[in-house]
């Protein structure tokens, strides 16, 4: 478990190493987004991706195993994990929904009106760091901090708003039951580095 850490925390030092060489951020040159770090394998529309491609509203995100991508798009932040697939969804000109059909996200979001949707929940975001883990039986959802409203797929009428400074987390299953969870698989150093890749400060973190 040490190791994986470590190994997470070098792969986004260098994603973050990465941002102090980029001098005009990759929208305000007319692109939306950009891979910012790739350990491994990804493709973004069945095509192989490659460090400094742009993304795109409405692309599709496969990461392969033992794989990590991290994309920056306007002001958001995302960590793709290993066999992970994400659809950016548009809504009009801008970014909408983020579909996660599979595997592990860490994202970070400047303050905006989006949604996170997982085959089991529909997640309402404002200026959040959360961390998902996504399969077609259940979701974990561990909001970092900031505010989150959460609607079970298959139970429209159940809402769920929840507000946190400190990692506040719980498992979502299919049928629209919700449990606490302990924290896993993501940390501070993780969110602050996504959070500098954003070109913000690091969110100030409860103990």
């Amino acid at each position: 478990m040490k190791n994986n850490c470590k190994q997470r925390r070098q792969f986004l030092v260098m994603a973050a190493g990465l941002l102090a060489a980029s001098v005009v951020p990759a929208w305000a040159a007319g692109v939306s987004g950009e891979v910012k770090a790739l350990e491994g394998v990804a493709w973004r529309n069945d095509q192989p991706l490659k460090l400094g491609d742009p993304i795109m509203l409405g692309d599709h995100l496969r990461t392969g195993a033992d794989s990590k991508l991290v994309v920056r798009l306007g002001g958001d932040v995302y960590l793709l994990r290993a066999n992970g697939s994400l659809q950016l969804e548009n809504k009009g000109l801008v970014l909408g929904s983020l579909r996660l059909l599979s595997g592990a996200l860490l994202a970070v979001f400047a303050k905006s009106n989006k949604q996170i949707i997982t085959p089991t929940v529909t997640a309402g975001i404002r200026g959040t760091g959360l961390y998902v883990e996504a399969s077609e039986q259940s979701t974990y959802f561990c909001l970092c901090y900031g505010e989150v409203e959460l609607m079970p797929m298959h139970q429209r009428s159940q809402q769920f708003r929840f507000k946190a400074n400190h990692h506040k987390a719980h498992t979502l299953d299919a049928k629209g039951g919700v449990e606490k969870s302990p924290l896993r698989n993501h940390n501070d150093d993780e969110l602050a580095i996504l959070e500098a890749l954003a070109g913000r400060k690091p969110h100030a973190l409860a103990g």
